[in-house]
């Protein structure tokens, strides 16, 4: 993928990356993050929704989280890395390789999505930011799909 990205930078090379940056950008993980799956996850528990499990071995694009036996998962999209529209934003450094490599996540999201619907997932994402505002909308949508899929299962 660093290749491909390359092609899109000026003379192929990442420029301005100060030490600091990289180590800081190499330290992001991509998952447990504390501002977004556990906050989740704490909610998910509070609530008490169970029959969840937690990046799902053997689905594409690892959903954050799935309930398996409904067939529905749920990403938590961090909004710098997906490109959230209220506030997402590119780096002014090497902003070509950012704007870049935000759009080819969001177009690998859009891919796995269709693929998990084309398995008979139902597909929720939430942003980062949602999970900081009203947590309660967050856990009714997902308790309503989950409800959904209950009243709608063979007897």
């Amino acid at each position: 993928m660093e290749r491909l990205l390359r092609k899109k930078l000026l003379g192929g090379a990442f420029l301005n990356v100060s030490e600091n940056r990289s180590k800081a950008m190499a330290a992001v993980k991509s998952r447990g993050n504390l501002t977004t799956e556990w906050r989740f996850r704490s909610a998910l528990v509070r609530a008490g929704v169970r029959g969840w499990t937690i990046q799902a071995r053997g689905l594409v694009g690892s959903p954050d989280f799935c309930f398996p036996s409904e067939k529905l998962v749920v990403f938590v999209d961090g909004c710098f890395w997906h490109g959230c529209p209220q506030c997402g934003h590119t780096p002014k450094t090497n902003n070509g390789y950012w704007k870049e490599k935000v759009k080819r996540n969001r177009a690998r999201d859009q891919r796995n999505a269709t693929e998990l619907r084309s398995q008979g997932f139902e597909v929720i994402r939430f942003w980062e930011h949602q999970l900081q505002g009203d947590l309660g909308k967050i856990i009714a949508r997902v308790r309503g799909s989950l409800r959904k899929k209950v009243l709608l299962a063979p007897s």
